[in-house]
């Protein structure tokens, strides 16, 4: 079952990792379909829609992608899910950096306080504790501040990926590269 299981799913998510949104989003919901209590296939869905907002140029189609995948998210019954948090967590910075002027002070908050809600659910999820480091630095840096407790941060993300071992396939496992990455501009 296992190995029928994770064929099926493959192919879906090679489809993802080379960013072929609609493709993989219409693969997974065929291959997968949307059940409540079901994880991976719902948290893809919310993931490619979230991931490809934040680099859609055209604003009418950021706004359905945002509105699709907090429509996915609303319809879940993964509240208490740390992986589940992060990604409502993203979700909202990507509405709130259609417009940072006017929804930062009210999306803030809630951002920062899902990724919390991530960590005190599973501290030792790498990606919330990345999730949180970069949206604090992010801030920082548009108010000019030091951010070296943020870039302490992100080495403690680094280590807890390293030690992250994936039991359930397609459970999520992204970020390494990004703490890398983010680790680098630290000084």
């Amino acid at each position: 079952m296992h190995k029928v299981t994770t064929k099926k799913y493959g192919a879906s998510y090679e489809l993802m990792a080379v960013r072929r949104d609609t493709e993989s989003i219409c693969s997974i919901g065929t291959n997968c379909p949307s059940r409540k209590g079901q994880l991976i296939p719902t948290y893809y869905q919310a993931m490619i829609l979230t991931t490809a907002a934040f680099r859609e140029k055209n604003k009418e189609t950021q706004a359905k992608y945002i509105e699709s995948a907090e429509d996915i998210l609303n319809n879940s019954t993964q509240d208490n899910n740390s992986e589940w948090l992060v990604l409502r967590a993203m979700n909202k910075t990507a509405l709130m950096v259609t417009d940072p002027m006017t929804k930062a002070k009210e999306l803030s908050p809630i951002i920062i306080g899902l990724y919390k809600k991530a960590l005190a659910i599973k501290p030792s999820n790498p990606r919330a504790m990345l999730g949180l480091a970069e949206f604090q630095m992010n801030a920082k840096k548009y108010f000019n501040q030091d951010s070296s407790k943020e870039c302490e941060d992100v080495k403690k993300a680094l280590s807890l990926f390293n030690e992250e071992k994936v039991t359930v396939p397609f459970s999520p496992s992204w970020g390494k590269e990004r703490a890398e990455q983010i680790l680098k501009e630290c000084k």
